[in-house]
């Protein structure tokens, strides 16, 4: 699908503008918010040399499978920092790569310990994600997910 590396960071430009030139990252997004456990998917890649998303768990869902396999949790934040959790979603993860070109691959990604919220300028009051506000808000998370990448 892409021939080059150059051509790659070509396609994938302008994804922290909130007007998106390509279909492409909402796919992605998509193809993940497929799983009743996340919630949520922003697919970083912006002048990047390989994908990334910042994920929301769905509390509900992720809650009621971290009780049946008994992991014991207090709130939001103490779910997505089990282990067990991470493992699960690292498991979704690898199910939507399965069907993607190399290059749309997600290679890491980050679980957000909070809900993304209107009052918080993450999202549009209908639930639309707010590209440059994401990507300024957790800029220290999506640098740590290329620290040390060519």
């Amino acid at each position: 699908f892409f021939s080059s590396r150059r051509r790659h960071t070509r396609y994938w430009r302008d994804w922290s503008s909130d007007v998106c030139s390509s279909d492409l990252p909402s796919e992605i997004e998509n193809a993940l918010k497929f799983s009743a456990y996340l919630k949520e998917a922003v697919v970083v890649a912006d002048r990047r040399p390989f994908v990334a998303a910042l994920i929301q768990i769905d509390a509900d869902t992720v809650g009621k499978w971290a009780e049946e396999q008994g992991l014991a949790y207090t709130h939001f934040r103490s779910l997505v920092e089990h282990a067990r959790v991470r493992d699960l979603v690292q498991t979704e993860v690898d199910r939507v790569n399965a069907r993607m070109p190399q290059v749309q691959q997600v290679r890491k990604f980050h679980l957000l310990a909070k809900e993304l919220d209107h009052d918080d300028g993450e999202v549009t009051a209908t639930m639309k994600i707010k590209r440059a506000s994401i990507a300024q808000k957790y800029a220290a998370e999506i640098e740590a997910l290329y620290r040390g990448a060519a």
